[in-house]
């Protein structure tokens, strides 16, 4: 991984925020695979990426095995995969393997306030000395 983001997050609005921050990589023409804990998780991206913002689509799939998405902009995933071969990885929820995250040139976290921010900077530490600042607010 040459790039980490830790972004702060702003308040309890997870979904939305991710959300904003992979339209905004897609707007860049980014291939994304963004990272959630489980399939009951992945539902709920999902569609929150359908019907969140009215005004904003950001065309996606939902990752199911043998499915193929290689030509995907953003495929949402609970397993370490990467099947539409992006280059940045967003975390939606719980953090992912750090071997799986490594092999993304670049890794973006959002990062709430005290102990369960402290707890995903120590993560990230792990795989990137120096990983605890937070990039430019948005």
């Amino acid at each position: 991984m040459s790039r980490l983001e830790l972004h702060p997050l702003p308040g309890s609005k997870r979904a939305a925020e991710v959300a904003d921050l992979v339209a905004r990589l897609h707007a860049d023409r980014r291939r994304v695979i963004v990272w959630v804990s489980d399939e009951g998780r992945l539902k709920v991206l999902d569609e929150f990426l359908w019907t969140g913002d009215k005004l904003s689509f950001v065309p996606h799939a939902a990752w199911v095995e043998g499915a193929d998405l290689a030509d995907e902009p953003v495929v949402l995933v609970c397993q370490p995969v990467n099947p539409n071969r992006a280059e940045v990885l967003v975390v939606g929820d719980g953090l992912p393997p750090l071997d799986w995250a490594a092999g993304f040139a670049e890794v973006h976290d959002l990062v709430p306030a005290g102990e369960p921010g402290d707890e995903r900077r120590a993560h990230w530490r792990a795989l990137v000395p120096g990983a605890a600042t937070e990039g430019p607010p948005r």
